[in-house]
């Protein structure tokens, strides 16, 4: 049992489609998001800051290369099969 029984139930679906598409492209937004606030939004003395706090909380450990059990990820071989004892 079609949906449609001919050419013009198709064209006004895809009209009434075509015009929900429109309605929703041009709608206003609630929310314009955060890129849109201006250049003043971030406070970078802030960012600074928290990016040296971080930076000094990371200093003792080793670099991301050398800590054991980091070797997974793309390009990285397969895993040996278990031993059996």
């Amino acid at each position: 049992m079609p949906y449609f029984a001919g050419p013009v139930p198709a064209i006004l679906l895809a009209g009434v489609l075509l015009v929900a598409l429109l309605l929703w492209l041009v709608r206003g937004r609630r929310h314009p998001g955060p890129r849109l606030h201006g250049a003043e939004g971030i406070d970078r003395e802030e960012l600074e800051e928290a990016e040296r706090e971080v930076r000094e909380l990371e200093g003792g450990h080793p670099p991301d290369g050398e800590r054991l059990g980091d070797d997974w990820g793309p390009g990285t071989g397969r895993p040996r099969p278990p031993t059996r004892l």
